[in-house]
């Protein structure tokens, strides 16, 4: 008996969505822009609703209206990414230039325009994929005039396409310049310090190294075999002796150096081969750590 009960109360249930006044019919394929039948039903025959259809036709906007809206929903258009980058950055004079990878994502593929403040000199390349996202590369070499200062650098896209406007968050750094080194031999062509954080009294750093390309591998091995990392405060106070590095084959490198709350720099300098770079330490405890 409950099988049958429930048999009926569905098909009743089912009469009654047949017979609304949303069912299929041909005046309301031209005025909604319907492709035909099927835009709402299951089939030419007005077999059913498609999922929103009901909630459509009783829509406050009126019947109509409310299909329409649901047969030709607008498109929505989100804000374009920005990915963050480094906020600090080292480059000295007369070395090889600096190039930030400014990187977008954007989920309708709008194109885009930069826009931001930089420091004087800088120029930009046109956008190409890198890692399968949309890039331009901010490059910039500093002239002797621009020496021991810190330039801010403040960056964000906006959509460049019909109807778009939005823009994306905002991405900044500082950017160190350092005077030209008057080292003796110059096998480096960049040295980069990426992070510096104190933990379990040992101070971690990590950053990339790149080789002059002219080096054969017999010159890079002698020259990291001779060169040392300098690490002192940024008043210039030696805080570890001099330490060499093993870059891996990419010029990534890190040192985990054993130094207390005590021994630690509340901020670092580092030296390699005349060129330099300075981080905070993260981390660093701030009533022992050294200035």
């Amino acid at each position: 008996m409950s099988k049958n009960l429930l048999f009926t109360a569905l098909w009743a249930a089912a009469t009654v969505v047949v017979s609304t006044d949303a069912s299929a019919r041909p005046e309301y394929v031209a005025p909604t822009g319907a492709a035909g039948c099927t835009s709402c039903h299951y089939d030419n025959s007005g077999s059913g609703f498609k999922p929103g259809v009901l909630a459509a036709a009783a829509s406050p906007l009126g019947k109509i209206a409310g299909l329409k809206a649901f047969l030709h929903p607008t498109a929505v258009d989100t804000k374009p990414v920005l990915h963050p980058i480094n906020p600090k950055w080292d480059i000295t004079v007369g070395e090889a230039p600096l190039v930030i990878s400014l990187q977008v994502s954007d989920a309708e593929n709008d194109t885009f325009a930069l826009h931001g403040s930089a420091p004087t000199g800088y120029t930009l390349s046109p956008v190409y994929l890198k890692n399968n996202l949309p890039t331009i590369d901010f490059k910039w070499a500093p002239t002797a005039a621009q020496a021991s200062k810190v330039y801010p650098l403040s960056v964000y896209v906006q959509e460049t396409g019909t109807g778009r406007t939005l823009s994306s968050n905002t991405v900044t750094a500082n950017i160190q310049v350092w005077p030209a080194r008057v080292s003796a031999t110059k096998n480096v062509s960049q040295f980069m310090l990426q992070g510096a954080q104190w933990t379990n009294n040992t101070l971690s750093l990590a950053g990339q190294v790149v080789f002059k390309a002219n080096l054969t591998v017999a010159q890079r091995t002698s020259a990291l075999a001779s060169l040392t990392l300098n690490i002192m405060s940024s008043s210039g106070v030696i805080v570890y002796a001099p330490v060499k590095l093993s870059p891996q084959v990419n010029g990534n490198w890190f040192k985990a150096i054993p130094l207390t709350g005590s021994e630690v720099p509340c901020s670092i300098k580092l030296s390699y081969e005349g060129l330099k770079a300075a981080r905070s330490v993260s981390l660093a405890p701030a009533a022992t750590c050294v200035k």
